[in-house]
């Protein structure tokens, strides 16, 4: 028989007997059927107890006849049971569950759906911190919210308990596809029923401000909310949301901006010790440009902010223009692009200059104008950062020359540029000894002697790590170092001068990164192929420089 009734409601229409009743509840191995108890039951039972602490490990089933039926992982001796029948003023009975049925009980009855509360899960019956299976939990935290707003708000707090950076809600057919992106992939968490999906969305943009009755139109807007995360209370979250209109209704984006500073210290980047010593060369610069250069997603948002506040000191006037402004920092000036008032890059960079500022931050280079006023800045007693859309650092040179500035300004400018992806880190709770196959040698263009075996390791996979082998990311670096004969080659030279100079020098490429990475244990072969630019590892820059030109090596 299908019915939206609960187990309890069914008992009192006499459409079950007790008996029947709990047989529908609990099966013979103890597993409960959450979604068919009765709050009403629960509160009627959890309200003479307003001290949780003081109750024994047990959960309401029903209420029937005078006697509560209670659902228990463990023995509850005849003082608890005779304690409990004293404050109900009603019979207790006990009904053997099974651990996992009252933990997920317990943590539901625990969760405030009006609240984005991140704290980690501890086990009632042991007192230790579990970890969480992320489908299983959101998809029974979801049943419990009361609306749709619970329900968003569950979907948040289960982002940011997992340190995920976007969340996706995709429509299909089937209902609405939740996806969480973590560690820089995307994982499916769960499926919202097709009846609640088009709410869903709505209620999304209802705490976005956005408006409902658009559908036909891209939206964007900002919410502004707070989280608990056990030790803190109140903490501050911004989140950006997008909705796009495609087939079968909205999809919507929720991208989760923790308030709290993530950018600690430059030496935890990702830098090695020698291009660490350089890059901190150029902070102490008084004038000139460091570009930045990657896909979306590569970090070069963290790694920009974080330089900003290593110098963003109470002497110097630090100002920014961004598109969008994605964390707010202390003691700088970040302005936001506004296209539409007319608060270009360019416009916003002119402006700048009349704000007598010190260091100056431009979100992304993307025309003649913004290009052309950068360089001069750098070359007028500024620090400049800016960005640029290149695979690698050495294209950034005739990239930023091809948008237009003249080339003896370029060369005057530059310090030097950073390009950079995000590989996963190997886990440290599954991490084990690894033997590289000569698949992964060749990969790296390294013999035996070169490869020091014994750092390399691999992740077996653990729950914690969500059996994926990787826990975090970390900076993957090409830092080009732009000295006196790097200036003449921009100046006047051609890129087969500066690929044949790169050759005699020690540049710190991504394949020496990469290297770097592998061999003292932090990533693998495969994530490193899976990130960086094809070129990046199947081009070799000649040690030596006798012959002068690049190598291409192809497997």
């Amino acid at each position: 028989m299908t019915t939206s009734l609960s187990v309890w409601q069914q008992l009192k229409q006499r459409e079950l007997t007790c008996e029947a009743a709990l047989q529908l509840l609990v099966d013979a191995d103890g597993n409960v059927t959450l979604n068919l108890l009765d709050s009403e039951v629960s509160f009627r039972f959890l309200r003479e107890f307003p001290d949780r602490a003081a109750l024994p490990p047990v959960m309401p089933l029903l209420l029937w006849r005078n006697c509560f039926y209670l659902g228990s992982p463990v023995p509850i001796s005849l003082d608890d049971i005779r304690k409990m029948s004293d404050r109900t003023l009603t019979d207790i009975r006990i009904i053997p569950v099974a651990d996992k049925s009252y933990t997920t009980w317990y943590r539901a009855q625990s969760l405030d759906h009006n609240q984005i509360t991140v704290q980690p899960f501890v086990n009632p019956l042991t007192g230790q911190q579990e970890q969480e299976n992320i489908s299983e939990i959101t998809s029974e935290l979801l049943s419990r919210a009361a609306d749709q707003i619970g329900r968003i708000k569950t979907l948040i707090a289960g982002a940011l308990r997992n340190r995920a950076s976007d969340i996706h809600l995709e429509p299909l057919p089937e209902g609405l596809r939740v996806r969480y992106r973590i560690d820089g992939i995307l994982r499916d968490i769960t499926l919202l029923p097709l009846e609640i999906s088009r709410r869903a969305i709505v209620a999304l943009k209802v705490m976005a401000d956005m408006d409902i009755a658009e559908s036909r139109r891209p939206q964007d807007a900002r919410i502004g909310e707070k989280y608990n995360s056990g030790q803190d209370a109140d903490l501050g979250l911004d989140m950006r949301v997008s909705t796009l209109p495609c087939v079968g209704g909205e999809k919507a984006v929720i991208r989760l901006l923790p308030r709290q500073n993530p950018f600690a210290c430059i030496d935890e980047l990702g830098f090695t010790d020698r291009t660490l010593a350089i890059y901190k060369s150029w902070l102490q610069q008084p004038q000139g440009m460091v570009i930045f250069t990657g896909p979306t997603g590569s970090g070069k948002t963290s790694t920009l902010y974080t330089s900003l506040q290593s110098v963003a000191t109470e002497h110097v006037n630090v100002v920014t223009v961004e598109d969008p402004v994605e964390y707010i920092l202390p003691r700088i000036t970040q302005t936001q692009v506004h296209e539409a008032a007319g608060m270009t890059f360019a416009a916003g960079l002119r402006a700048i200059l009349r704000q007598d500022p010190d260091i100056i931050m431009v979100g992304e280079i993307r025309d003649h104008e913004t290009a052309e006023t950068a360089v001069r800045a750098a070359l007028t007693g500024h620090l400049v950062f800016t960005t640029l859309h290149t695979n690698d650092a050495v294209s950034a040179i005739p990239r930023l020359k091809d948008i237009g500035p003249d080339p003896g300004l370029i060369s005057d400018a530059l310090l030097g540029i950073v390009a950079q992806r995000l590989v996963r880190r190997i886990c440290p709770h599954c991490a084990e000894p690894y033997t590289p196959k000569e698949s992964d040698l060749k990969v790296l263009g390294l013999n035996w002697e070169e490869a020091d075996t014994g750092q390399w390791r691999v992740g077996r996979g653990c729950v914690r790590c969500f059996h994926s082998g990787f826990m975090g990311r970390e900076a993957i670096i090409e830092l080009l170092n732009v000295d006196d004969t790097i200036r003449h080659i921009i100046y006047e030279g051609s890129m087969t001068q500066l690929h044949r100079y790169l050759g005699e020098i020690q540049f710190d490429s991504f394949r020496v990164a990469a290297i770097a990475k592998v061999t003292q244990g932090i990533t693998t072969t495969q994530e490193v192929l899976r990130v960086l630019p094809h070129s990046a590892m199947y081009r070799r820059y000649l040690e030596g420089g006798s012959k002068g030109l690049m190598q291409v090596v192809n497997h």
